[in-house]
């Protein structure tokens, strides 16, 4: 590709991002600053801070978001420096164990979490059984949902600050704790001054994730029934198809303090100089734990997934239950709701088809279209970043990082302000049209960002020598993108394509806000309507979720296999 073709390229390519990425942020930002006669305002700013209901909202917000990463911190740093620093038995399981809660969103965990400590949960059902409570009597475990909310959220976001912290450890030159043993100095110094101040990198990029995930959560809050939070206010608010202003308003706050928390995170206390300088020349030996203190090593571990792993537990009880309560009594289980539900998506084209079955099949189209259209968009972006870097190029990779520090939330919104009244997307408008369009270029833009990090990665450990040699032998630039550069990256389309479709599959924010005909329900909003219903709503909420769960557990398996240790990457900023 000749120098002005690839200047061009380059330039579509920041156009397309534009459109899809820009244009949204920029309707809802330009709709916020607006009065009711269109005229530039502050007025809905100064209405929704002074609003007591909206301050408690923001506040709520910012606590659950703070709570949820200091106890994944609380658990990540502990775990990170036993598997950095030792070796024994069942490691290798414990850390591929490490992933399991991903493989669950924490909005479809609450559903488990209300069968089993509502009240009247499986967990009261069996205080009752034992005699320890009477009749009637219960316990009510949810009295607190906002702290439901921020331990859900941890219990399933730990593995994003593991990760990171891990792969700082692992940078660490082992020859500057030998150093400071040497010279006297004990444990608690080292780690207070080696090991601790070197990983803040690692440290703050997964706590970053963390904090503004939390922050604009939607799902969790709605189904804990914690109304309380800005990003519930904004969905209530949109829920009556005709938002007024202090909605925008809520949404460009909920944007400015999201991007000021990823720029703080990456820039400033993220910054890594002096990891860099001491990034290790030859890898750490842990130390081998053999008998009770091998044991020792993994009882972190066991105890951690063991509480980690309650929500899936719930969830895959909540969807065989005959009776709406979470139990393990045999006579009360059944396998008619996930019988139901394969015979109903098996029914292709029948009009009779369940809001659940269309629900599988309404994601499974939004999801592979999406997944199709970030593989070539993702590699469009990834080639000229890593191999014609340049002004435009850094533009470009900063833009299609753009998303991790943009709420779905707010990408969401935009989209539905976009399609608004006489706007020329009006025709794309989901409250009279198929959300289709909508929804795929939602969840491209979304999972963008994991997909080209994916591709950058493959790249730099591709030799650019191999592309010149077919060049110089006469091969165009598509011959050798097709025979030489694809096949190279296959582990890398398919680990981060594996990513962005069962993330894609599970998608809340803007499957809650993209779609209002039940017809045209992915799964997550699907879960989010039969929730409330009574009459078998819970078992068939349930069975959604653990079929979802069961694709994100093998696409995370099979991304795992192809990427190893590297697919710690797809999580960092």
């Amino acid at each position: 590709m000749r120098g002005w073709q690839s200047t061009l390229f380059e330039f579509g390519l920041l156009a397309v991002l534009g459109v899809v990425l820009v244009a949204p942020i920029w309707a809802v930002v330009h709709a916020g600053f607006q009065d009711d006669r269109g005229a530039l305002s502050l007025d809905w700013y100064r209405w929704v801070l002074s609003e007591p209901l909206y301050r408690a909202g923001l506040v709520n917000s910012l606590l659950m978001a703070l709570c949820a990463t200091s106890l994944c911190l609380l658990i990540s740093i502990p775990l990170a420096l036993i598997a950095e620093n030792f070796n024994f038995a069942g490691k290798r399981l414990w850390l591929a164990a490490i992933m399991v809660p991903m493989v669950l969103p924490p909005f479809v965990g609450a559903i488990g979490v209300k069968g089993l400590l509502s009240r009247n949960g499986g967990v009261n059902l069996w205080l009752q059984q034992l005699g320890w409570l009477g009749p009637g009597q219960y316990i009510d475990f949810l009295a607190y949902p906002f702290v439901a909310c921020f331990v859900l959220e941890a219990l399933a976001l730990y593995p994003i600050t593991f990760l990171n912290i891990q792969a700082a450890l692992a940078n660490i030159d082992p020859a500057l704790d030998e150093a400071a043993r040497n010279q006297g100095a004990g444990p608690w110094r080292r780690f207070w001054c080696i090991p601790l101040p070197l990983m803040r990198p690692g440290i703050f990029a997964g706590a970053t994730i963390v904090f503004i995930s939390t922050f604009t959560e939607l799902g969790t809050p709605l189904m804990v029934g914690f109304r309380e939070v800005t990003a519930v206010q904004v969905f209530s608010k949109l829920e009556t198809t005709n938002p007024e202003g202090d909605a925008y308003a809520l949404v460009v706050i909920l944007l400015v303090i999201s991007v000021l928390l990823y720029l703080v995170g990456k820039f400033v206390l993220g910054r890594g100089g002096a990891g860099m300088l001491a990034k290790a020349t030859a890898a750490a030996q842990p130390r081998r734990l053999r008998g009770g203190w091998g044991l020792l090593a993994a009882l972190p571990f066991a105890l951690v997934m063991g509480v980690a792993i309650l929500p899936h537990i719930a969830v895959v009880l909540g969807s065989v239950t005959a009776t709406g309560i979470i139990e393990v009594d045999p006579a009360h289980l059944t396998l008619r709701f996930h019988a139901d539900l394969l015979s109903d998506v098996m029914a292709i084209g029948e009009p009779t088809r369940g809001l659940s079955a269309r629900a599988v099949a309404n994601s499974l189209r939004y999801s592979l279209i999406a997944t199709a259209v970030t593989v070539v968009l993702a590699f469009a972006i990834a080639y000229p970043v890593v191999r014609r870097p340049s002004w435009r190029t850094t533009l470009l990779d900063s833009l299609a990082m753009l998303p991790l520090a943009v709420p779905g939330l707010v990408m969401a919104f935009g989209y539905f302000v976009m399609t608004q009244g006489q706007s020329w997307l009006a025709s794309l408008n989901p409250l009279r049209n198929d959300p289709t369009p909508l929804l795929v270029t939602a969840y491209v833009v979304r999972r963008m960002p994991f997909l080209v990090r994916s591709c950058a990665a493959g790249l730099e450990q591709t030799s650019v020598a191999l592309e010149e040699a077919a060049q110089n032998l006469g091969a165009g630039r598509l011959r050798v993108m097709a025979t030489i550069v694809a096949p190279l990256l296959a582990a890398n389309f398919i680990a981060g394509g594996l990513i962005v479709f069962s993330r894609s599959m599970l998608e809340v924010s803007d499957s809650l806000v993209l779609t209002f005909d039940r017809h045209t329900y992915p799964i997550t909003k699907a879960i989010y309507d039969l929730a409330d219903n009574p009459s078998s709503g819970l078992q068939q909420a349930a069975a959604l979720g653990v079929w979802g769960m069961v694709i994100l557990i093998v696409t995370i398996v099979v991304a795992s296999l192809a990427l190893g240790k590297r697919l710690g990457a797809l999580f960092r900023i």
